[in-house]
C-alpha cells in the first residue's frame, strides 16, 4: 500500500484485524463503538474486497453489530429479529441495513455508518460553553425525529397489518446530525414489533436508556401494554434536555419528591429486581420512583426560560398518562412545524449544522479536543478519519 493510500485510510490501517469475512469481502475492524444492548458488541468497520488482480477495493464505512458464537441463544435471536425489522425500514433518516451474516458461529449485522454529531455531543457542547443550542435547533431536530417515528409507528406488512413498531431507545445518543444538517434516527436494536416469530421478551429488563424512558416502561406494563406514545414521551425528554441542559429524572426537585414516596413503586413487588440493558447512573427501581413522582410544576421549574409555545409542546409530551400525550407522531410534527413557521427567519438543515458547528467551536475554545470527552466525540473523529476526502 502506498503512503497516499495509508494516509487516506488512516494510521496503521494495513495492520487492522479482520472482524469477519463474507465471500471475498473482509470487514476490517477500525474501532470498537459504544452502546451495544446485552451481549451485543458494535464496531466501526471498513469493508475490503479483493478483485481478480489482487488489488483491494474499499467500500463505504459500516457499523457492525456482533453477537459471538458463545453468546446466549436469546442474543442471537434478538439480532436476527433486529435484522428482519431493519430490512423492512426504508426512510432517508434511518441508516440503511446491508444484511445479517454468519461467520464461525457468530452473527454480524452490517448497517450504514452515519458520520455526524449526536445530540449527546451537541448538548455537551452547550454545557461546556455555558449556553444551550437554540429553541429553533431543538424544534428542527424534534420535527425530523417525529417524521421518522410517524413512518415507523404506522408501518404495515404486505397484508396491511400494523407492525406495531416502538423504537424504545429515542435518546440523544441515537439522534445524529449529519454534516449537511440532516437528522438521522439510528439503532433500532431495542425496537419492539408485532412481527411473527420474534424472540420472547425477557421480563424485568428495560431496553434503551432508562433516563429517557416513559414511566410505563419502567415497571410491569399497564393493562393493554406499552404503545408508540412511549416513544413520544422520550422525544419530550430529549427536547427538555436539549433546551435546558437538564434531565427531568435527574433534577433535585424530582429526587426529593421521589424520596417521599412509600417503599417500592406502582406495580413493583420487590421480589425480582428490574434491570437496565444499558448502564445508567441509577437503578431501574429508583428511576421508576422518579417517574412516579414528577409533577407538572417540576417541568415548569426546569423550563422557566423556555418560550410558551415550546413549553406547551413539551408539557403535552411529558404527561405520565399516555392518553394525555400526543396521540400520534404526526400530530406532534404538526405542532413543531407550526412553531418553526412563526420564527423570524427560516430554520432548516443549513442553519442547524451552522449553529452546531459554532457551538462546537465555542466549546473547543473553553476545553481542548482531548478534554472534550465522551465516546461520541471519539467515535465521530475515528469515523471521519477513515472517510474519503470528498465527504
Amino acid at each position: 500500500m502506498s503512503d497516499a493510500d495509508s494516509r487516506k485510510h488512516g494510521p496503521s490501517e494495513k495492520k487492522r484485524p479482520v472482524l469477519f469475512s463474507h465471500g471475498d469481502t473482509g470487514y476490517l475492524r477500525l474501532r470498537k463503538l459504544t452502546h451495544g444492548p446485552g451481549e451485543q458488541k458494535r464496531f466501526l468497520c471498513l469493508p475490503r474486497t479483493g478483485d481478480k488482480e489482487g488489488t483491494p477495493k474499499d467500500g463505504p464505512l459500516v457499523e457492525v453489530a456482533m453477537v459471538s458464537a458463545s453468546a446466549h441463544w436469546t442474543s442471537h435471536a434478538r439480532l436476527e429479529d433486529a435484522a428482519e425489522l431493519a430490512l423492512l425500514l426504508s426512510h432517508p433518516a434511518i441508516p440503511r441495513t446491508h444484511g445479517l451474516f454468519q461467520h464461525r458461529g457468530g452473527r454480524y449485522l452490517v448497517t450504514e455508518y452515519v458520520s455526524g454529531i449526536s445530540l449527546n455531543m451537541a448538548g455537551h457542547y452547550g454545557s461546556v460553553r455555558g449556553r444551550q443550542l437554540s429553541e429553533a435547533f431543538t424544534l428542527y431536530v424534534a420535527s425530523a425525529v417525529a417524521d421518522v417515528l410517524s413512518y415507523v409507528h404506522t408501518l404495515t406488512d404486505a397484508a396491511g397489518r400494523p407492525l406495531g413498531i416502538i423504537h424504545r431507545a429515542v435518546d440523544p445518543y441515537n439522534v445524529i446530525l449529519k454534516h449537511d444538517g440532516t437528522v438521522m434516527l439510528a439503532h433500532f436494536m431495542s425496537a419492539s414489533s408485532l412481527l411473527p416469530g420474534r424472540a420472547p421478551v425477557v421480563p424485568f429488563i428495560v431496553q434503551g436508556e432508562i433516563d429517557f424512558a416513559a414511566p410505563e416502561r419502567l415497571g410491569p406494563p399497564p393493562e393493554g401494554g406499552v404503545d408508540s406514545r412511549s416513544d413520544l414521551f422520550s422525544v419530550g425528554m430529549v427536547m427538555l434536555e436539549m433546551i435546558t441542559g437538564l434531565q427531568l429524572y435527574g433534577s433535585d426537585e424530582v429526587e426529593k419528591a421521589a424520596e417521599k414516596l412509600p417503599p417500592g413503586h406502582p406495580g413493583y413487588d420487590g421480589e425480582v429486581p428490574w434491570v437496565s440493558e444499558v448502564s445508567s447512573w441509577t437503578t431501574v427501581e429508583e428511576m421508576a420512583r422518579r417517574a412516579a413522582a414528577f409533577r407538572p410544576e417540576h417541568i415548569d421549574h426546569l423550563m422557566r426560560r423556555v418560550s410558551e409555545p415550546v413549553r406547551l409542546i413539551i408539557h403535552k409530551l411529558l404527561r405520565r398518562c399516555p392518553e394525555e400525550r400526543y396521540a400520534t407522531a404526526a400530530a406532534l410534527k404538526g405542532d413543531l412545524e407550526a412553531c418553526l413557521g412563526v420564527l423570524e427567519a427560516p430554520y432548516g438543515a443549513k442553519e442547524a449544522i451552522e449553529e452546531l458547528l459554532k457551538a462546537r467551536s465555542d466549546a473547543l475554545a473553553v476545553k481542548g479536543p482531548i478534554e472534550l470527552i465522551p465516546s461520541d466525540e471519539a467515535e465521530r473523529r475515528a469515523g471521519e478519519l477513515y472517510l474519503p476526502t470528498n465527504h
